[in-house]
């Protein structure tokens, strides 16, 4: 669409004579497949950029990545052959855009002349990217990445750590960080990020580079080490185009769809929590896994294993139970392990009763396949939830207390496979062992397909997952082929 000259003009003078920034409407032109693109930023600088999308896109919403050019170095399309095609290849959308005051963003100043207040404002171009490649038709506005380089890797830190709900993933190749960034860096768990390092590099250079991986607390953030530095890594022998492309692909496109949701349990707590749905979930039915948290957590304790869930292919909800976290009444009244008085606690089988019932609910979910996953204390309440509901598949319990008597009978009737976990060394400081709790469970249990899994030294519940990562995958497996049918 071109834009009117005229009505151009007229915006600028008005922007002069008033001081009011004004958006002008992006403007696009088609060249070889290619869609190039122009937008204002919050400062009234207009980008240019290249728009590059898959050839095909199914119905549902695609993750997007911003690629930075470096401004003073290299232009936008360095990266259209390489590090771009890799990103559509792998059904992602790619926005390249030149900084301003470089190549077709030169605007009316140099790069090499801004002072470092001018230099601040290429976090405004990455904030209007994110924006603008956000609002395009079929991209999924809450998944999107951004590679930065050299200079520009330093504002990428500084816009995720303004923009949470939209930046899920950052690529910094060959960086150098504030204190501030690095203090970011280390407080997101759950933004992985992926550090790329000059090989030739000096040692001091690529300290700096690497820092945001070891501070990074993200089980997905990476580290490689490529040849010669900044965008032009991607135009030299290694393959980093599709490394960083497949990294990309599987912190974005295998998030799924997520949502902030709220249900009511049968005597009226309104829980709230968080539903994932697996890409292509769109027109077909998934299982689904249904997660409670011990009584010591929250929701934020299943976060990982949630997301490995959806990426197997399952719908995963997590929330808090009442009284926790996002779940505790408006009023501040009957906070959990403060003032809740303990019938609200043996109601809470209640809650995951709620929680089973509003994932079956949900359109792209099979109602009739559908698992659950629970820790500690909790384990006794799960169990008590799916009694005699034939939509439960199978049950994964880490670490059990004693089975209270209706839990245990039920178990010793029931076909539902039991996968539960513990260490041997789990005692509490009363003598009471979840060890042993955990080995009556499978010995009561009717199912031949239910499994026992005793580590010596892995910790309690959902602490297990951090001592022994090897749980992920043989959790998420179990979970595949127990609600595969």
């Amino acid at each position: 669409m071109k834009r009117h000259p005229v009505r151009n003009l007229v915006l600028e003078i008005y922007t002069v004579l008033f001081g009011v920034l004004f958006v002008v409407m992006p403007a696009m032109a088609q060249t070889d497949g290619r869609t190039k693109v122009s937008f204002q930023t919050e400062d009234g600088w207009t980008i240019y950029g290249t728009l590059f999308l898959p050839k095909q896109i199914s119905g549902a919403s695609i993750p997007g990545v911003v690629v930075l050019s470096e401004p003073g170095w290299v232009v936008r399309m360095i990266h259209g052959a390489n590090i771009c095609a890799a990103i559509t290849s792998n059904g992602m959308a790619a926005l390249a855009i030149d900084m301003r005051g470089s190549a077709a963003s030169y605007g009316k100043k140099d790069f090499e002349l801004f002072s470092q207040e001018e230099l601040d404002g290429f976090q405004l171009d990455i904030r209007a990217a994110v924006k603008f490649l956000g609002s395009q038709k079929g991209i999924d506005p809450r998944r999107i990445g951004v590679l930065g380089a050299g200079i520009t890797a330093e504002y990428v830190v500084r816009e995720a750590s303004r923009n949470t709900a939209q930046i899920k993933a950052i690529v910094l190749l060959t960086g150098s960080y504030s204190s501030p960034s690095r203090e970011f860096l280390k407080s997101r768990r759950d933004l992985p990020v992926l550090a790329v390092v000059g090989k030739e590099d000096p040692k001091e250079s690529q300290t700096r580079a690497a820092e945001p991986y070891f501070l990074s607390p993200n089980k997905y953030s990476h580290l490689i080490l490529a040849m010669d530095r900044g965008a032009s890594m991607f135009n030299r022998p290694g393959h980093l185009k599709e490394q960083v492309s497949d990294w990309l692909k599987h912190n974005l496109r295998s998030l799924g769809d997520e949502a902030d949701v709220s249900f009511k349990s049968s005597d009226g707590w309104e829980l709230r929590g968080n539903l994932y749905l697996p890409d292509g979930a769109d027109g077909k039915k998934v299982p689904a896994v249904v997660f409670v948290h011990g009584i010591n957590h929250d929701q934020q304790t299943w976060y990982y294993l949630a997301r490995e869930v959806v990426r197997g292919g399952m719908a995963a909800l997590i929330f808090d139970w009442r009284g926790n976290r996002k779940s505790i009444r408006p009023d501040g009244k009957w906070e959990m392990g403060v003032d809740l008085p303990r019938n609200q606690m043996s109601n809470m089988y209640q809650d995951v009763k709620a929680a089973i019932q509003f994932m079956a609910s949900q359109q792209q979910v099979d109602a009739n396949r559908i698992a659950l996953v629970a820790a500690t204390a909790t384990n006794n309440f799960a169990v008590r939830a799916m009694m005699n509901d034939a939509r439960i598949k199978t049950f994964v319990g880490l670490s059990f207390y004693a089975p209270d008597a209706d839990v245990k009978k039920y178990i010793q009737s029931s076909d539902v496979p039991f996968f539960i976990i513990a260490s041997t060394n789990d005692m509490n400081a009363d003598g009471g062992s979840l060890a042993t709790g955990t080995r009556e469970v499978y010995a009561a249990s009717k199912s031949k397909d239910s499994t026992l899994l005793m580590y010596d030294d892995a910790g309690r519940g959902s602490d297990m997952l951090k001592t022994k990562p090897e749980l992920f995958g043989m959790i998420v497996r179990w979970l595949q082929e127990k609600t595969a049918n």
